[in-house]
């Protein structure tokens, strides 16, 4: 059992509902199943349908879909007669049931599927983007991965490609730059689509307080965002960093490094845990 928003669910006599942290039941044990609250409302199941509480146990949604999603942003997916749409905290459906499948809302859109192909909406349920490619990722940062002919490119929210689907493989962007693959290999680029750091590394990960880890030839290092190695790819195994320290692994003997590349602890430990405000636990 744990807390969600404030309350925990139950079960009894296989019927389930929700407790405040004081033990009085907030929401009566008569459902045969409830996962956990998100915005302020918990999904719950009876005879087989699905709905919605909120945290005073009123059916904001009565049981009558087929599934539900979490809520996000305002909307979560539902599901009647193997379609898919979006209801609000109130139970309207702002988008009728109509999609072959739907994602939750995230910067303020959608990922939706019809007939085998994706595009976004907004809030209102108009169609952003119209679904025709073949594979899309959620936005981060404005912009969102796209997979069109085995290829991907990024799109903006008025979906304008930003990046026409030339790589292999993208990434999210994170701190304004976005991990892209090409023939094996992995680089960096902006927002304007220009490769910051050419494809030459095995594995790229996401930006952390301007540096991203890299792998090469099996070793890992840090990059800036100008593609400087402020840590020379030389690690069997590298976090990321968290208030100017990363944790290092070499040899099986773990340390620390900061963001200028310094070992401030030599790989010793048989394992460490990050720094928190100052410490670490090793």
């Amino acid at each position: 059992v744990f807390f969600s928003e404030g309350l925990a669910g139950v079960e009894l006599n296989g019927k389930c509902g929700c407790i405040s942290k004081s033990d009085k039941e907030v929401v009566p044990l008569k459902y045969d199943c409830l996962v956990f609250f998100r915005e302020g409302l918990a999904r719950v199941e009876l005879n087989g349908k699905w709905g919605f509480v909120d945290k005073s146990g009123k059916e904001v949604v009565p049981p009558k879909y087929d599934k539900v999603g979490f809520f996000y942003e305002g909307l979560a997916s539902v599901n009647l007669n193997g379609k898919w749409g979006y209801i609000n905290k109130s139970g309207k459906e702002v988008v009728p049931p109509k999609y072959d499948k739907a994602g939750f809302f995230h910067e303020g859109l959608a990922i939706v599927n019809l007939n085998g192909k994706w595009g976004y909406i907004n809030k209102s349920g108009k169609e952003v983007v119209p679904p025709k490619y073949d594979k899309v990722d959620p936005f981060h940062e404005g912009l969102a991965g796209v997979y069109l002919n085995y290829k991907y490119g990024f799109i903006d929210k008025s979906g304008k490609e930003v990046v026409p689907p030339k790589y292999d493989d993208v990434y999210e962007f994170s701190e304004g730059l976005a991990g892209v693959k090409l023939n094996g290999k992995c680089g960096y680029i902006n927002k304007s689509g220009k490769e910051v750091v050419p494809p030459k590394y095995d594995t790229v990960g996401s930006f952390h307080e301007g540096l991203a880890s890299v792998n090469l030839n099996g070793k890992y290092g840090f990059i800036d965002k100008s593609g400087k190695e402020v840590v020379l790819p030389k690690y069997d195994y590298v976090d990321y960093f968290h208030e100017g320290i990363v944790d290092v692994e070499l040899n099986g003997e773990y340390g620390f490094v900061n963001i200028v590349g310094k070992e401030i602890v030599p790989p010793k430990y048989d394992y460490v845990w990050g720094f928190e405000e100052g410490l670490v636990s090793v």
